[in-house]
């Protein structure tokens, strides 16, 4: 690994990692190793965004199983996934650094390359990081590259030269930060060391920075939206996508005033 980039063999080594545990329960590892191996050859085949047909895969349960009941294998292994992005990244949210709470949905797993612009990389490992809930949001589907959208590889790390790409490159390498909290207050300072990290603090970090300090420094309302995400982690579905959309709404009302 360079001062910059991370290296192939690097990055094939955590891709290993994950493949040799993309479930919880080791009986079903296999089965999770075959699934996840033919939604990826799908995906790139058909040049279709494979991650909802993913999160979507239901197996029958083993016998005796008279009512036919199913699991949710596909969502199983994006938990796997989740966790295991969790650990390679610190806890820390990939752009920002923020510490990622322990609830899924406060920690989306980010596709960096959008899957508007290139669903055929929507399973690529190396596609795949744990955002934040605020930056995962701001972010949304934008496009930070100039990646040929008819490239049939995925981007080396040497190839990836106009953005910051989490995955690819040495954090630390690009970007350098402040962050300082107190009981009342919080602030962060994002300086790019590159031309990729100037980008990230241009087009990203700048707002996130904003909406930070909004956010922190109004305890009333950060702890009533800590809340509320921590009420999310199991409820009913359709509470749950209710709750979501609740949030985000509050969310975006920050942003518009940071953006002001």
């Amino acid at each position: 690994m360079s001062g910059t980039t991370r290296s192939d063999k690097e990055l094939d080594r955590d891709e290993a990692a994950f493949l040799a545990r993309p479930h919880k329960y080791q009986y079903l590892q296999s089965e999770a190793r075959k699934i996840w191996a033919e939604a990826q050859k799908i995906s790139v085949s058909s040049r279709e965004d494979g991650w909802s047909r993913l999160a979507q895969h239901t197996v029958l349960k083993p016998n005796p199983n008279p009512k036919g009941e199913t699991r949710p294998i596909g969502a199983e292994i994006i938990s796997a996934l989740r966790r295991h992005l969790a650990n390679l990244q610190g806890t820390r949210c990939c752009y920002c650094r923020r510490w990622l709470q322990n609830i899924a949905h406060a920690r989306p797993v980010e596709h960096i390359l959008s899957r508007d612009d290139y669903p055929r990389f929507s399973l690529h490992y190396r596609n795949l990081a744990l955002a934040c809930r605020d930056c995962n949001q701001q972010k949304t589907n934008k496009n930070w590259t100039t990646w040929d959208q008819t490239a049939a590889a995925y981007p080396l790390p040497e190839e990836a030269r106009d953005y910051f790409h989490p995955r690819l490159h040495v954090y630390d390498g690009h970007i350098r930060y402040v962050r300082v909290e107190t009981n009342d207050a919080a602030i962060a300072i994002y300086q790019g060391l590159t031309e990729q990290g100037r980008q990230l603090c241009r087009d990203h970090l700048k707002k996130i920075s904003q909406v930070d300090a909004l956010f922190k420094n109004n305890r009333q309302l950060s702890g009533a939206i800590e809340r509320l995400q921590a009420a999310g982690d199991n409820p009913e579905e359709a509470e749950k996508v209710k709750l979501n959309e609740f949030v985000d709404a509050l969310h975006e009302a920050i942003y518009r005033i940071a953006g002001d």
